[in-house]
């Protein structure tokens, strides 16, 4: 009572010695949840004003000196108002139910020692927020823990197979197929559902596939003792190769293991390639690579097959792939498919120039036994054992023929948002592939599954108390059997500005092949991300985790779960054409899943995986459930860009041996190794400016998020062609601009100096020592802080 009548008497005689500012701010929802109070000793404690600064609302206000009269004529007015929007509200209050907000928090508050004042002032300011909580709302506080024990409690109730079934069971979902918009409807049906319809949106394209024509691609055996036709089973008439050549071309067969390069030198040993027919198994890489390599020797068609050896399908079942040696819509290389973008006709470089097909083992084996011959080595046996060319018994030669056409289809990503509180301009991305040849359980319809099951957990998490710094984006791709049309097309259309809003993407694609070992691929900066996710996740077969399993097999984990990234997915598209951080995961078995073809199906899938299929679909989503968590909760991004200083360094030692040859031609290395030290300088000096900031700054940890998500995008080489290079990254990037690029070359100078244009060498080795420089500077911020020169 006595401070009452002590503020009555200043507001009446008095000089005004303080000021109380409450604020009840009203949030986009409905919820009155942010309470500001203000309080200062003399008119000149603080001067206030309103100001932004970075999106973030600042209100400021000032006391100001009025006449004496005037001012206690305001008072009695303000005093009387007061009183009774007091009493109102006293009355309301009555009749309208408490409610509880919950604040997301990183870590609690760390105990610091306190001088007598701070102590007082953090009495007071206790009691303030005691007399809140008892008077108005109740608030807690969300740690880490929290939400991890959220995020587990709602994964115990996760049925995967019904979704599997229901995406895969529909026939045929190819890209922009009359099923693939079923599940496309059915999928934003889910994510309105969960993420109401204002967060929910359609991304349309119009992309140029390769489909069967009405005249079926065939296969002779001609010019030796019998001319017929090789008989293609009538189950695999609509099983292709998308991208191939067209036309019919002739010629001895060869056989060449699985096509890598590796295997093209090898063979290379034996006999010329040039103008064969090669003749090649699934495995190891992609049909796309296969063709490609197989082109390079000059041979003028490909044919692949699954070898019993390496997939347990049935003998009569082909596997469908694209040769198209890139991603994304090929008519369109480098820029989006949109309707409205009319560009004059383009092809991509990647689209081969000669013929590829698919077959069965059994027609594969009627063919390899005919064979004759150089013997193939022990390790390339498996149907045939000889490598040709050609037949053993006459000149009999293969003809292919191939007669795929163009057409045009409509196609439709779907996204989904849960829109973060303070930074909702920067986000994490989920993405997954709907569509596929044949069924799709494992390929496309274990990914869509556990995309709507992270969709429902986060929402409902949300609707817990959870409140995401960032943003979360969910997304389904189509396209993504013929070369992961719609993440590279999002991407196209968005080039410009994707690299400074996404802080990291996570695949869904094939994350579940098998039950025994985890696996990942992507971007250095995220290791040290999922590094500490598989540390709070258990194997789905084990009491242990799945770090410390990895670790049994070698204590350096890296080696045991580090996969490369597979070109012709999404990871690689956002990774080494969108300069973004990305990671890829899966769950494998020893044997090779048969994707691509009929087999692909739930029972499968429940074969490969034991019937543990729920329990390793669970492992999943918790892993990527608590690596959304860690990149959405903290002002500061987990992304561990210092990890590129020693893949530079991997690198980079590696063109030590080619310095006497550089320098006998007037180059140094010297400029190469100075970028890579300070790439160095400026990730360590970064973190040691990190360690000793407040990271409870929001506006500071903005400004060193910023930094560290522009490194990804400035190891994307600016100076070459994106419709001729779209492989820009430097480290994981493809063509003779990248640093792997550049040992391939100086290789070939060592050996043949007359076939190599050393200028492309001179030019790329400076490209690339300003791409590292350009890098580093990202790393350090302002233009000051460079090392140009030095």
């Amino acid at each position: 009572m006595e401070s009452i009548r002590a503020s009555i008497s200043n507001f009446f005689g008095g000089e005004l010695r303080s000021y109380t500012r409450f604020s009840l701010t009203r949030q986009a929802d409905g919820d009155m949840s942010r309470v500001e109070m203000k309080s200062a000793d003399t008119e000149n404690d603080e001067e206030m004003g309103d100001g932004m600064v970075d999106g973030m609302l600042t209100r400021i206000q000032k006391p100001h000196d009025k006449c004496k009269s005037t001012m206690k004529t305001l008072m009695f007015a303000v005093f009387f108002l007061t009183i009774g929007f007091l009493v109102g509200y006293l009355a309301f209050r009555g009749q309208t139910p408490r409610t509880t907000h919950t604040v997301t928090e990183p870590s609690p508050r760390p105990n610091v020692p306190m001088n007598k004042q701070e102590q007082e002032e953090e009495q007071q300011e206790d009691d303030d927020n005691a007399d809140y909580n008892e008077d108005y709302d109740e608030f807690s506080v969300l740690h880490f823990s929290d939400l991890q024990k959220m995020l587990q409690e709602s994964l115990a109730g996760t049925k995967l197979e019904p979704i599997i079934r229901k995406v895969s069971e529909i026939v045929d979902h190819q890209t922009g197929s009359d099923g693939d918009l079923t599940n496309a409807a059915y999928i934003k049906e889910e994510f309105t559902k969960m993420l109401q319809q204002q967060n929910v949106w359609i991304d349309t394209h119009y992309v140029t596939l390769q489909v069967n024509s009405k005249s079926p691609n065939r296969i002779w055996i001609v010019g030796g003792a019998k001319n017929e036709e090789v008989e293609l089973e009538e189950k695999n008439s609509n099983v292709y190769c998308p991208y191939s050549a067209n036309g019919t071309f002739t010629g001895k067969l060869v056989y060449a293991n699985y096509g890598t390069e590796d295997d093209f030198k090898e063979l290379q040993k034996q006999m010329d390639v040039n103008g064969t027919i090669v003749i090649v198994r699934a495995g190891e890489i992609n049909f796309a690579e296969k063709v490609f390599n197989a082109e390079k020797m000059k041979a003028g068609g490909v044919l692949i097959y699954p070898d019993p050896k390496d997939y347990q399908l049935s003998g009569d079942v082909a596997m469908f792939g694209h040769v198209h040696m890139g991603l994304g819509d090929p008519r369109t290389p480098g820029f989006p498919s949109f309707n409205h973008t009319q560009f004059p006709p383009t092809k991509s470089s990647g689209l081969p120039g000669i013929l590829a097909h698919t077959i069965s083992a059994n027609v594969a084996s009627r063919l390899l036994h005919l064979l004759g011959g150089v013997d193939a080595q022990k390790s390339w046996q498996g149907i045939g054992t000889k490598l040709g060319p050609g037949f053993a018994d006459d000149n009999g030669q293969v003809k292919l023929e191939v007669n795929n056409v163009e057409e045009i289809r409509k196609m439709q990503n779907i996204f989904g948002v849960i829109q973060g509180n303070e930074e909702k301009d920067h986000y994490v991305v989920i993405g997954a592939q709907r569509d596929s040849f044949g069924p799709g359980a494992a390929e496309s319809g274990v990914g869509t599954a556990l995309l709507l099951e992270l969709a429902r957990i986060f929402s409902k998490m949300v609707e817990g108390g959870f409140r995401p710094r960032r943003s979360i984006v969910f997304a389904s791709w189509s396209g993504g059997d013929f070369g992961a049309i719609g993440a590279t097309e999002w991407l196209e259309g968005y080039m410009s500005v994707l690299h400074l809003k996404i802080s990291m993407y996570i695949s869904l694609d094939k994350a579940i092949q098998g039950a025994n070992d985890f696996k990942m691929y992507g971007s250095s900066m995220l290791h040290s991300l999922i590094r500490d996710s598989i540390k709070e996740v258990k194997s789905p077969l084990s009491s242990e985790t799945i770090f410390i399993k990895a670790q049994a097999v070698n204590s350096n984990w890296e080696e045991t779960v580090l996969v490369p990234i597979p070109v012709d997915t999404g990871v690689y598209a956002f990774l080494a054409i969108g300069g973004i951080p990305t990671v890829g995961l899966c769950f494998v078995k020893n044997n090779k899943y048969p994707f691509h073809t009929e087999m692909d199906t739930v029972d499968t899938l429940l074969q490969f995986t034991g019937d543990k299929l729920e329990a390793v679909g669970r492992a999943v989503a918790e892993v990527v459930g608590i690596s959304v968590i860690k990149l959405t909760i903290h002002h500061s991004l987990p992304l561990d860009y210092q990890k590129y200083s020693h893949e530079l360094g991997n690198q980079i030692v590696k063109f030590q041996k080619y310095a006497p040859l550089l320098e006998e031609r007037g180059l140094t290395m010297q400029w190469l190794y100075s970028a890579r030290g300070a790439y160095y300088r400026a990730a360590h000096d970064l973190s040691m400016e990190i360690d000793g900031s407040d990271l409870n700054d929001a506006l500071l940890c903005r400004a060193y998020n910023n930094r560290m998500m522009r490194v990804e995008y400035s190891f994307l080489s600016p100076y070459v062609s994106i419709t001729s290079f779209p492989y820009r990254h430097l480290l994981y990037g493809r063509g003779h601009h990248t640093l792997n690029g550049i040992l391939e070359q100086l290789a070939l100078l060592e050996k043949t100096p007359d076939l190599v244009d050393f200028n492309v060498i001179r030019n790329d080795l400076a490209y690339a020592t300003l791409t590292v420089q350009g890098a580093a500077e990202a790393l350090a911020g302002e233009v000051w802080t460079s090392n140009i020169g030095n």
